[in-house]
């Protein structure tokens, strides 16, 4: 690992982020406070890059070297110390209650999980956990073979197993698929069993619901899709595949004869040069995707071709799939199609967005070099630029971050925030009640709630943390905290409370 440097030098840069809206400031008291998570240890030498909050922001791991030995430090305890630490570690489980580690010793490398050493191998990949956290799969090297283990223990071992994307958990954390080359040929292992080899294949693909596994694979010079072991019809090539949300559909493109065509439940649609990504609607019956056909491009919906136009991006349903939504150009000028109707002319249509009970479309748009938010067709005030906007839980309140020059400023209802350096990372209660973000300014940064500044300031706040609500009145982020008369600061665990 290269490129050690000091404790202080882990400040995070803060992407710029969004805005909200609450009650009236004068109303909000904030009680604050600091816990150390982890202080300079003397003699360690800190690695910016391999920082790592925990998911839920309660915990933080990183690496440190001292003299010839690296250690993580796990919220301030410095664990067992190794000849080396992999630079894709440490990582902390979904739950955010486990963390593993690549460590080497001496020639050899094992993984740590919750500080349990396992079995010594020349290499090992990224350890990967399964979505409820509960298992662990990584491959390791050893000899002229590649092992796979699962929870400890060795599935089988290989000449190759690809390590992106692969291998992977299903969504219910019960199955493990993955592809290996065996001598010359790739093949398929479901849940523990060897399948058929082919010539070529790509990766495993689960359901959401757990109970289907496709993938690509290659005979004879022809593609197909394994669905269930079952192989269908024989292509040129196969490019996109997806489920929809409830596992009963599945939609692929092929390459047949020159043409691109989108596979639904086996049925074959209408031919075009080329084919974007399927999306289904959340209730899993509707299907769309962008096409183009001799410099025209079109949206597909269930299988009917609509208008030509000369460019289509982004496409969305509304949550009850009642809606759907694309952005066209014609021309120079581009349009918000909702349900086949046509917007005003804009220079740019961006990140549509529905409201959870779909009663509401927000976009953001471009006209004559500004940038606004256009809510249910009503365009808002102009900005130099102009970030996701973001409906409170109760749907009556709605923000956005917008630049205003080189500084930036939160709207919260259509009401400007301070003008700040910076802001980032907006958040509401689960009540709606209240809202959130952090600002700098004087090269500090700091938690604005409701309005209403913290008092305490930081050097930054961590990378990956967020600004979480843990009941409708507090809140916490992991932030770098230089006390008083210290040089080199504390990385902390920052709450506020907000008082009645």
């Amino acid at each position: 690992m290269k490129n050690t440097t000091t404790f202080l030098s882990i400040i995070v840069c803060i992407l710029v982020a969004y805005p909200f809206s609450a009650p009236a400031a004068e109303k909000t008291q904030l009680k604050e406070e600091i816990s150390v998570l982890m202080e300079p240890s003397k003699g360690w030498w800190i690695f910016q890059e391999s920082v790592t909050p925990s998911p839920d922001s309660l915990h933080v791991a990183c690496v440190a070297k001292k003299e010839n030995k690296f250690a993580v430090i796990y919220d301030g305890k410095v664990l067992k110390e190794y000849d080396l630490i992999g630079k894709d570690t440490p990582i902390f489980s979904p739950d955010s209650n486990r963390l593993v580690y690549k460590a080497k010793k001496g020639n050899k490398w094992v993984v740590v999980l919750d500080s349990k050493e396992g079995k010594q191998y020349d290499n090992i990949s990224t350890p990967v956990f399964s979505p409820d956290s509960k298992r662990l799969i990584y491959v390791a090297q050893e000899a002229d073979k590649q092992v796979v283990i699962l929870d400890g223990k060795e599935l089988g071992r290989y000449d190759l197993v690809p390590a992106k994307h692969n291998p992977i958990f299903s969504p219910d954390s019960k199955r493990l698929a993955f592809m290996a080359v065996d001598g010359k040929k790739p093949v398929m292992v479901i849940d523990g069993v060897e399948h058929k080899g082919y010539e070529d294949a790509s990766f495993p693909v689960f359901s959401p619901d757990s109970k289907h596994v496709v993938y690509p694979a290659k005979n004879k010079g022809k593609w197909f899709i394994v669905y269930n072991g079952e192989e269908s019809g024989r292509y040129d090539k196969i490019g996109v595949y997806t489920f929809s949300p409830d596992s009963a559909h599945f939609a692929f493109s092929v390459l047949k004869d020159e043409d691109a065509v989108i596979i639904y439940d086996g049925k074959e649609g209408p031919a075009f040069n080329d084919i974007a990504m399927p999306v289904f609607s959340p209730d899993s019956k509707n299907m769309a995707y962008m096409a183009i056909k001799d410099d025209k491009s079109y949206m597909v919906i269930n299988g009917k071709k609509g208008d030509p136009y000369d460019e289509v991006l982004i496409s969305n349903f509304s949550p009850d799939s009642s809606r759907y939504f694309f952005n066209a150009r014609i021309g120079k000028k581009w349009y918000a199609i909702e349900n086949g109707k046509k917007s005003t002319a804009y220079d740019m249509v961006l990140f549509p967005i529905y409201s959870t009970d779909s009663k509401h479309l927000v976009y953001q748009a471009m006209k004559d070099k500004k940038w606004f938010m256009v809510y249910d067709g009503k365009e808002g005030e102009k900005s130099d630029a102009i970030l996701t906007p973001l409906f409170s839980e109760d749907l009556k309140h709605f923000m956005y971050m917008a630049k205003k020059g080189e500084k930036w400023t939160v709207v919260v209802d259509g009401q400007e925030s301070k003008i700040y350096d910076g802001v980032a990372l907006p958040t509401f209660s689960p009540d709606s009640g209240h809202h959130a973000y952090i600002a700098q300014e004087n090269h500090a940064w700091f938690v604005v709630i409701d309005g209403v500044e913290s008092k305490e300031r930081f050097i930054g706040f961590l990378k990956g943390s967020s600004l979480k609500f843990d009941t409708n009145t507090s809140l916490h982020i992991l932030g770098m905290y230089l006390p008083a008369g210290e040089t080199k600061p504390n990385i902390v665990k920052y709450t506020i409370e907000i008082a009645d």
